[in-house]
């Protein structure tokens, strides 16, 4: 039991709903929006009361975020996620008797989450003890998040680097694979390291969190938001410019590819203004993006294709920087 326990500086319980439901009703943050947000935690750290395990969960909730604590001893970090956490995308799949890629060993009281995240690391499945294994391990950890379907972030303080390396040299190469490189062949997004060591001990840098939490908000609002509200940028291939390779790549059809791309974007709900998906010709649209090369294009302006792609674009570009998480 205590390998999975939820942890809370003023609650310490199993996480399940019923714990979640209870802090809905009495905690800082009832009444209001915020996401749910599993974070993962070291067992270990939890258990010797490091002191920035409370610091990440005050500040959490101090930026608008419901954290749901669990600590694991790492190598079983998939199995909650799997079993003790649920998702809307996951519980309408039930509904719908979409159980294929469901597990079977799902909590009845799983707790429902916006978003989760890992201070630990590694691959999902196995964590340290995977690491050499990411690779084959990644379809499994694509499975269970593909089903849950909200964003997994990776935010960690650097366990294996300190501050005053950190600051001046940034990331270093093994800590970079731990917090960069395993956890993106899972899904991973948007790491944002959180601290580093000082001495033997884990410390914080408040503001890296609170960052990482401002992200994370516009990370569920995006995730929250009608799909034909989203706007989303498609980039391609073009270098060297100017020499024809817009849209290449060996062994791939670009083109092809791009139109799959589109249609199913308009399948999902997504506004393309009035491109015609289904009758899109991809070596067009390709001759299109290489023609904006050319300066006379850029200053008068072209018709046809071109002309559906600038409203494309106009109308369908991944958010403006002011909507980035």
């Amino acid at each position: 039991m205590f390998d999975k326990l939820g942890y809370h500086y003023w609650l310490v319980t199993i996480a399940t709903a019923t714990a979640t439901n209870r802090y809905a009703k009495h905690g800082p943050l009832r009444g209001t929006d915020a996401p749910v947000v599993g974070v993962l935690l070291y067992r270990k750290h939890v258990i010797t009361e490091q002191p920035y395990i409370p610091q990440i969960i005050s500040i959490m909730e101090q930026e608008g975020h419901i954290p749901v604590p669990i600590f694991i001893n790492g190598v079983e970090a998939h199995t909650v996620v799997r079993d003790m956490l649920t998702t809307d995308n996951e519980q309408r799949m039930l509904a719908r008797g979409e159980i294929g890629s469901i597990s079977q060993t799902l909590s009845r009281d799983a707790v429902r989450v916006d978003a989760v995240v890992s201070t630990i690391g590694f691959p999902l499945v196995g964590g340290p003890a995977g690491s050499m294994e990411g690779g084959r391990q990644a379809e499994v950890a694509k499975t269970i998040l593909s089903t849950k379907n909200v964003p997994y972030q990776v935010a960690a303080p650097l366990l294996i680097q300190d501050m005053e390396s950190w600051t001046q040299n940034g990331v270093a190469g093994l800590q970079s694979v731990v917090l960069y490189s395993l956890p993106e062949l899972d899904g991973a997004i948007d790491t944002v390291p959180l601290g580093g060591l000082v001495g033997d001990n884990i410390f914080l840098v408040p503001e890296r969190v609170s960052k990482m939490c401002a992200r994370l908000r516009k990370w569920v609002d995006l995730r929250r938001k009608p799909a034909h509200e989203r706007k989303v940028a498609v980039l391609l291939y073009g270098f060297p410019p100017g020499v024809g390779a817009t849209g290449t790549a060996a062994l791939l059809n670009v083109p092809n590819s791009l139109v799959n791309l589109l249609r199913a974007l308009k399948a999902e709900g997504y506004d393309l203004g009035d491109l015609d998906v289904e009758n899109l010709n991809g070596e067009s649209l390709i001759a299109a993006l290489t023609a904006q090369e050319d300066q006379r294009t850029i200053s008068r302006g072209a018709a046809g294709e071109l002309g559906l792609l600038v409203h494309f674009c106009a109308e369908v570009w991944v958010a403006k920087a002011s909507s980035l998480p």
